[in-house]
C-alpha cells in the first residue's frame, strides 16, 4: 500500500536533541511511509503515564473497588492490601495472561500509540471486554513476604527509593529494575548495548554534555559492572554510532561528537580487550550517525543514518574478515523494489535472511512504516501495517516471531509501552506487562538475553538516564524455539 504525505509549508519544529539529520527544508512528497509530522512538544516532559494493557472478564469489575486505594503505577501503595482480594486478583490476571490478549483488527484507525496500547483486545471469539477501570490497568504492590503459588515476586524500586516486591501471575511478563554493582557507567543516551557470552558490552554514548568513549562490561550472572582497560588504537569518543557483535569481536562504526562525524571501523577484541582501527581499502560508506548495522552471511551491513546535512538511504557492506593484505574491503550494494524513505532513528533487525527496517526519522518526520529486505535476493518490500505506529530513537528486538519495539518518541511524545509486531501475521499486539515500567524514554539500548529484555540508560527530553531495566518474558521465554516461519505467512 502507498500513500503520499506532505510535509507542512511552514517551517518544520526541530527532531529532539541527537539529531544526525538535518534534511533539507521545504515541500515535497514522501511514498510508502506512513508518518506522523513532528510536532513542538518533542522535548517536552515525559508522559507520566505507565502503558495500561490486559483483559479480564466483566467479574472482575468489582475487584477493582478493592484495589482503588493501591498505587499502581511505581509508587508505594497509600493502604494496605487485603491478602485474600490479592489472591483472587492474582489467580484471575493469571488465567488471562495464561489466555492472552490480542489486538482485533476491528475499529483500527489511525490512533495514537498510547491510545492503542490502553484499549483491551482479547483473541477469543467472544465479544471484546469493556476496558478496566484505571485502577486495575497495573496490579497493586504487595509488601508482605506471605507466597502467592499464582505469582512472580518482582522487586521494584518506589519513588522513596525503597525496594518494595510485586506479584504478577506466573504467565505474565513484568519490568524490574536492576540492582547492580561495580563501575556504573554513568548516565548515558546514544549509547551501543551488545552481548558476547553472558556479558554485556556497553561503549560510548552521551550525557549532553560530552561524549565517551569507555567499554563497560555487566557481568549479568553477579549483575557487577566493570570499566575495562583497553589498549591498542585510540577510539575517539561518539554517540549514536553502531556496534556489532561477530562472535567475540565487536564492529564499531561511525557516530560523532558535538560537530563532527566519523566513518572509521573499529574492532574490538573482547578477550583482549584491544582496539583496533581497521585497514579499509577503497571508497565507503561517507561519515554518518543514528544510522543501523546488522551481521548476516560474513559481513557487517549498514543501512541509513544522518551526515548532518540530510538523511540516507543507501546500503553498504563489510566482509568480517580482512583480505589476504589484512585490508577491509567496503561495498555499497545495489539493491531492487525501491529504498525505503532516507532516514536514522530506524531500527534494523535481522529475521532469517531477512532484515525488518521499521519507523526512524528524516529530520522532519516521524515515520511509521515497515519495509524488509530480502539479503538473499536484495530485493525491498513495503508493507502496509495498520495501525501506522510512528516510532523514532527506539529499540526493535526479535523474540521469536515477535517484534518487541520498545519505548522510543511517536512524534510527539517520549513512550514506555512495549509494542510487539507479530511477523507471522504482521499485525500489532499487546500484553499486560505487570511490575515498575521505566520511565517514559528514547535514544536508550536493548538487547534480549537469558529470557530477559535488558534496557539501559536513554533520554526523556529532560533527564539523561543511568539505570538498567529488565522486561522478564517469562513464558514468552520460549518463543525463540517456535519452528521457522515466514514473515507475513498468516496474514
Amino acid at each position: 500500500m502507498s500513500s503520499n504525505l506532505t510535509t507542512p509549508t511552514s517551517p518544520p519544529p526541530p527532531v529532539p536533541p541527537d539529531s544526525a539529520l538535518d534534511a533539507a527544508g521545504g515541500v515535497r512528497t514522501l511514498h510508502r511511509s506512513p508518518s506522523r509530522t513532528l510536532r513542538g512538544g518533542a522535548e517536552a516532559a515525559d508522559s507520566s503515564a505507565a502503558m495500561h494493557s490486559g483483559s479480564l472478564s466483566q467479574t472482575l469489575s468489582a475487584m477493582s473497588l478493592a484495589a482503588s486505594g493501591l498505587a499502581l503505577g511505581g509508587g508505594v501503595s497509600g493502604g494496605a492490601v487485603d491478602d485474600e482480594a490479592l489472591s483472587a486478583m492474582a489467580s484471575a490476571a493469571a488465567a488471562a495472561a495464561k489466555a492472552g490478549v490480542r489486538n482485533t483488527a476491528a475499529k483500527r484507525g489511525s490512533r495514537g500509540a498510547g491510545e492503542y496500547a490502553s484499549r483491551p483486545h482479547t483473541n477469543a471469539s467472544a465479544s471484546v471486554a469493556p476496558p478496566l477501570p484505571p485502577t486495575m490497568a497495573g496490579f497493586p504492590l504487595h509488601v508482605s513476604t506471605r507466597s502467592v503459588p499464582t505469582a512472580t515476586v518482582a522487586r521494584g524500586v518506589s519513588a522513596g527509593g525503597t525496594y518494595v516486591e510485586r506479584r504478577a501471575p506466573t504467565p505474565a511478563m513484568y519490568w524490574a529494575r536492576m540492582r547492580t554493582w561495580g563501575a556504573r557507567p554513568p548516565p548515558m543516551r546514544s549509547q551501543s548495548l551488545n552481548v558476547v557470552g553472558n556479558n554485556i558490552y556497553v561503549f560510548g554514548g552521551w550525557n549532553n554534555t560530552e561524549c565517551y568513549n569507555d567499554v563497560y562490561v555487566l557481568d549479568t550472572e553477579t549483575m557487577f559492572w566493570s570499566r575495562m582497560a583497553t589498549s591498542g588504537d585510540a577510539v575517539p569518543p561518539c554517540r549514536a554510532h553502531t556496534a556489532t557483535a561477530v562472535g567475540h569481536r565487536l564492529f564499531v562504526f561511525g557516530g560523532g561528537d558535538g560537530t563532527q562525524y566519523f566513518s572509521d571501523l573499529y574492532v574490538l577484541d573482547t578477550r583482549s580487550y584491544v582496539w583496533t582501527r581497521a585497514r579499509v581499502v577503497g571508497a565507503g560508506p561517507s561519515a554518518r550517525r543514528t544510522h543501523t548495522c546488522f551481521h548476516y552471511g560474513g559481513f557487517v551491513y549498514l543501512f541509513g543514518g544522518g551526515d548532518g546535512h540530510r538523511a540516507l538511504n543507501d546500503l553498504w557492506r563489510v566482509r568480517t574478515e580482512p583480505d589476504a593484505t589484512g585490508a577491509f574491503v567496503w561495498e555499497e550494494v545495489d539493491t531492487r523494489g525501491g529504498r525505503p524513505f532516507p532516514r536514522g532513528y530506524h531500527s534494523s533487525t535481522l529475521v532469517g535472511n531477512q532484515v525488518v527496517v521499521f519507523g526512524g526519522s528524516d529530520g522532519h518526520e516521524c515515520f511509521g512504516d515497515t519495509s524488509l529486505l530480502n539479503l538473499d535476493t536484495m530485493e525491498w518490500t513495503h508493507i502496509a501495517i495498520d495501525p501506522p505506529l510512528t516510532r523514532l530513537a527506539h529499540s526493535a528486538t526479535l523474540v521469536g516471531m515477535y517484534l518487541f519495539v520498545v519505548c522510543g518518541h511517536d512524534g510527539a511524545d517520549y513512550a514506555n509501552h512495549v509494542l510487539m509486531l507479530k511477523l507471522d501475521t504482521l499485525r500489532w499486539e499487546t500484553r499486560a506487562i505487570y511490575g515498575s515500567a521505566p520511565m517514559p524514554r528514547g535514544y536508550h539500548a536493548c538487547a534480549l538475553l537469558d529470557g530477559r529484555l535488558w534496557v539501559h540508560g536513554g533520554y526523556n527530553g529532560q533527564e539523561v538516564f543511568d539505570d538498567m531495566y529488565t522486561l522478564e518474558l517469562s513464558s514468552y521465554a520460549y518463543l525463540p524455539q517456535v519452528p521457522e516461519f515466514a514473515i507475513g505467512c498468516h496474514r
